[in-house]
C-alpha cells in the first residue's frame, strides 16, 4: 500500500473538504420537492438526490471508496437557479426541508452489518401494516415510515452506483494488479448494504459507505467501536485464511485516511478497547503511528485490567508526538450514564462523539454543546453592578439581586446571575428544539437509531431511546479562579475594594500591573490540591448541575447535563469577556477543559487530580477534558514513559473522566508559529479534541504555549 501518496491525497482532500455538490444537488431537489406535504418525505427524496447524483470518485491504490468530490463545478446554466434556491432556503426554516443533525450521531452500524437493508426495511413494513389509523398519531408514524424506506432504498442505490463504477475502471483497467484491486473492490458491493454484511473487508466498506451516505445529506454520523462490531469479521476471516493481517493493517490505514478526506479536522470519533481487547484493537492504536493525520480522533476506553502491554502501547504514540489516544475511565462514564438514566447494559456502549462529549452508541440523539455558556459573564454582572464590563450583551433577561458586603452574599449574587443566564439560554434550546421536532428530520440516521422504528417517530423529533442536551461551559475554572481571588483580595487580604476591583477588571488592568500580579501569583488557583480553592470549584460544580436538573427538553426523555471542554470557543468567549479577577486579560482565552487555568498548575499534574479529584465526574457526561502537557525530552526516556504509565492510571483510579495529552515542545510551538507552511501536520491537543496546530486561530495557539510544561509527574 503506498501509504506516503495516499497520506498526502487525504491531508489535501481533507483540508479542501468540499461540499459544493452536495449542497448543489440538495438546493435543486429542494426546489423538485417544493410540493411534499410531509417534511419527512421532503427531506427523504432531497436526500435521494444526492445519492443518486453526487459523483464517485476513487483514487488508484486506495482500498475503501466513499468521500466528497473536489473535482465538481455547476453547470453553467444551473448558477442562477441554485442561488435562487439557497436564498429560499435560508429564507424559509419552516419548510419541512433541514435535516436533524446533531453532528455527533453514532448509528446502529452493527445492526446494519448484521441485518442489512433487508432486514431494516422487513422490520419498519411490519411496524407499518400494523397501523390502523384508529389513534392519532398512527397517520404521523407512516409518513416517519415512508420516509425511512425511500432512504434506505436510496443508500441501496448509492451502493449500487459504486459498484458499477468499479467494474466500470476494473474493465478499463490495464494494469493487473489495480484491475483486481478494483474487481475486489467492487464485490464488497455486490449485495451490501441490502444483505447482511460477511466478510472483514465487505462490513468495513459497509460501514464506511453509511457515514459517507450520512455525511453527503449533511447528517454527520461517527464510527463507534469499529473493534468491536467488527473484530468477529476479523476472526472468522484469518481463521479461514480469507486475509492475512497484513492486508486488514493496509484496511485500517486506507480506513483512516478516509476519515481525513470526509471530516476534515472535524473530530471524527473512534474508540477502542473496554469490551475487551482484540487483535483489531491493537491494529488500531498502530495505525495512529502508520497515518499520521489529525483523524480519526482515537480514545480508548480504560479499565482497571486493561494489559500493560495496551497501556505502553498509548503511551508510547503520546512520547513520539501524536495527541492521541486520549483516555476515558469507563467505571465514571458508565456510572454516569446510568445516572441518566440509560440502562446498565447501553451504558457499557457509548463513544466520545468528537471531543469529550459522551453518546450512547445506536440509541442516542445528543445535541452536544448546547448551548455554550460563559460563566464569566455572571461574574461581570455582579462586579458591574448590573452591567457587563465589557461588550454591550447583558446576558441576563430578567434582574438579578446584587450583595457585595460579604463573600458568601458576593458568591451567593453569582449564582442568582448564572441561574439566570442559564435559564435564558434554556429558553432559546427549548423554542429552537421544538422547531427541530416539528420541521426538520433525519429518516436514514433513524432509520438505524434505536427507539425510531418502534416508536415511529424521527430521532429529530423524539423517536431516538435516549436523548441528552449538553450545555459547554468554557471558562468554568476561569470563574473558580476569580471566585478565588476575590474572596482572598477583598474579603480576606483586604488590598482591595470591590469597586476598585471592578474598575481595574473594567479597563483591562490598565497601569494596574503589580495589582494583576497579586491576583495571579498571590491568589489560590484551581488545579494545584489547594482545599479553598477547590472547595468553590465544588460548589460551583454541584451548583450547574442542580440549575440543569431543573430543566427539560421537549422531547419526554431529554434531560441536560453539563459539559467541561471548550472545543475552540474558549478563545472567541474570551474575546468576548472582560479581564477577570483571577488576572486574566481582556481578549485572552478562558480556561479550556476541568484542570488548572493554562500555566497555573503549579504543583506538579498530580496536583491537578487531587484538585479535580474531588469532584464527582460522573455527572459530567456531557464531557469532561483534562489537558496534560509533558515535554518530549521527558517522555523520550524509559523512565518518562513509565511515570506517565503510573500516571494514567493514578489518574483513573481518583475518579477522573478523561487525560489528554501533548508531548511537544515549546520551541517547536513557536517555530510553527512563525514558519506555518513548515508544520503543516503539527498535532496539537485543544480543548478536548486534536487539530493541525497552524489552524488554529492566534489565540488559540497563544493559550496552548501558555500550558505548563511538565517534565516530570
Amino acid at each position: 500500500m503506498e501509504i506516503k501518496r495516499l497520506k498526502k491525497i487525504a491531508y489535501e482532500n481533507g483540508i479542501l473538504a468540499a461540499q459544493n455538490e452536495r449542497l448543489h444537488i440538495e438546493a435543486l431537489a429542494f426546489l423538485e420537492t417544493s410540493g411534499e406535504r410531509f417534511h419527512n418525505i421532503r427531506r427523504a427524496k432531497m436526500d435521494c438526490a444526492i445519492f443518486d447524483r453526487h459523483s464517485i470518485e476513487i483514487t488508484a491504490g486506495e482500498l475503501l471508496a466513499g468521500r466528497f468530490s473536489n473535482s465538481f463545478s455547476a453547470p453553467e446554466e444551473e448558477k442562477e437557479l441554485y442561488h435562487k434556491a439557497r436564498k429560499m432556503m435560508d429564507a424559509s426554516p419552516l419548510g419541512g426541508h433541514w435535516s436533524a443533525s446533531t453532528g455527533h450521531r453514532v448509528l446502529d452500524i452493527e445492526k446494519l452489518l448484521t441485518v442489512g437493508v433487508e432486514g431494516l426495511l422487513a422490520e419498519i413494513e411490519e411496524k407499518r401494516l400494523a397501523l390502523d389509523f384508529s389513534q392519532p398519531e398512527d397517520a404521523e408514524k407512516a409518513v416517519v415510515y415512508e420516509s425511512m424506506k425511500i432512504s434506505l432504498e436510496g443508500f441501496c442505490r448509492f451502493a449500487r452506483r459504486f459498484h458499477d463504477k468499479l467494474e466500470a475502471l476494473a474493465e478499463a483497467e490495464a494494469d493487473g494488479e489495480l484491475k483486481a484491486q478494483y474487481q475486489a473492490m467492487a464485490a464488497n458491493f455486490s449485495k451490501a448494504p441490502y444483505k447482511p454484511s460477511s466478510s472483514f473487508y465487505e462490513a468495513l466498506q459497509t460501514s464506511w459507505l453509511l457515514q459517507t451516505a450520512t455525511c453527503l445529506v449533511g447528517d454527520i454520523s461517527l464510527a463507534g467501536r469499529p473493534d468491536s462490531y467488527l473484530y468477529p469479521f476479523y476472526l472468522k476471516d484469518t481463521k479461514a485464511g480469507v486475509i492475512t493481517k497484513e492486508f486488514a493493517e493496509d484496511l485500517v490505514a486506507s480506513y483512516y485516511f478516509k476519515h481525513n478526506e470526509l471530516y476534515g479536522a472535524w473530530p471524527a470519533s473512534i474508540m477502542v478497547g473496554g469490551t475487551g481487547w482484540n487483535e483489531l484493537s491493537e491494529i488500531m492504536l498502530d495505525a495512529i503511528r502508520r497515518t499520521g493525520l489529525v483523524n480519526p480522533s482515537v480514545a480508548v476506553v480504560y479499565t482497571p485490567d486493561m494489559p500493560e502491554r495496551i497501556l505502553e502501547k498509548c503511551v508510547g504514540l503520546i512520547a513520539e508526538g501524536y495527541t492521541k489516544p486520549s483516555f476515558f475511565n469507563d467505571r465514571v462514564v458508565r456510572e454516569g450514564l446510568e445516572a441518566a438514566g440509560v440502562s446498565a447494559e447501553d451504558a457499557k456502549n457509548y463513544i466520545h462523539s468528537t471531543c469529550v462529549e459522551i453518546t450512547p452508541i445506536a440509541n442516542s440523539n445528543i445535541q452536544v454543546a448546547t448551548p455554550y455558556i460563559n460563566p464569566t459573564k455572571a461574574l461581570e454582572h455582579v462586579l458591574g453592578g448590573g452591567q457587563p464590563l465589557f461588550g454591550n450583551e447583558a446576558w441576563l433577561e430578567r434582574s438579578t439581586p446584587i450583595n457585595v458586603k460579604t463573600f458568601d452574599e458576593f458568591l451567593k449574587s453569582v449564582k442568582a446571575a448564572l441561574s439566570e443566564i442559564i435559564r435564558s439560554r434554556m429558553v432559546v434550546n427549548a423554542f429552537d428544539s421544538l422547531a427541530r421536532k416539528r420541521y426538520a428530520s433525519s429518516p436514514l440516521a433513524s432509520a438505524l437509531t434505536c427507539g425510531c422504528i418502534e416508536k415511529g417517530l424521527d430521532a429529530g423529533a423524539g423517536g431516538a431511546k435516549y436523548n441528552f442536551i449538553y450545555p459547554c461551559f468554557p471558562g468554568f475554572v476561569t470563574l473558580v479562579d476569580s471566585l478565588a481571588a476575590v474572596k482572598k483580595a477583598v474579603y480576606d487580604d483586604k488590598v482591595i475594594t470591590i469597586k476598585e476591583l471592578s474598575e481595574i477588571c473594567a479597563s483591562n488592568f490598565d497601569n494596574t500591573e503589580r495589582t494583576r500580579q497579586y491576583l495571579v501569583n498571590r491568589c489560590e488557583k484551581f488545579g494545584n490540591g489547594l482545599e479553598d480553592v477547590d472547595a468553590i470549584a465544588v460548589d460551583m460544580y454541584d451548583f450547574i448541575r442542580n440549575e440543569l436538573g431543573r430543566y427539560r427538553h421537549c422531547q419526554v426523555t431529554g434531560t441536560f447535563h453539563p459539559s467541561y471542554f471548550a472545543w475552540i470557543k474558549h478563545g472567541e468567549l474570551g474575546m468576548q469577556a472582560a479581564a477577570t479577577p483571577d488576572g486574566r486579560r481582556q481578549g485572552e482565552a478562558l480556561s479550556e477543559n476541568l484542570g488548572a487555568s493554562q500555566g497555573m498548575d503549579r504543583n506538579t499534574p498530580l496536583g491537578v487530580v487531587q484538585s479535580i479529584s474531588k469532584i464527582e465526574q460522573k455527572y459530567g457526561i456531557g464531557g469532561i477534558a483534562t489537558n496534560f502537557r509533558f515535554s518530549k525530552s521527558f517522555l523520550s526516556t524509559d523512565e518518562g514513559k513509565k511515570a506517565l504509565a503510573s500516571f494514567i492510571r493514578h489518574f483513573m483510579d481518583a475518579g477522573c473522566f478523561e487525560a489528554q495529552f501533548n508531548s511537544v515542545d515549546q520551541e517547536t510551538l513557536l517555530k510553527a508559529q512563525k514558519n506555518p507552511e513548515k508544520y503543516a501536520t503539527l498535532m496539537v491537543r485543544v480543548a478536548g479534541y486534536s487539530d493541525y496546530f497552524t489552524n488554529l486561530s492566534k489565540e488559540i495557539q497563544a493559550e496552548i504555549i501558555k500550558r505548563t510544561e511538565h517534565s516530570q509527574t
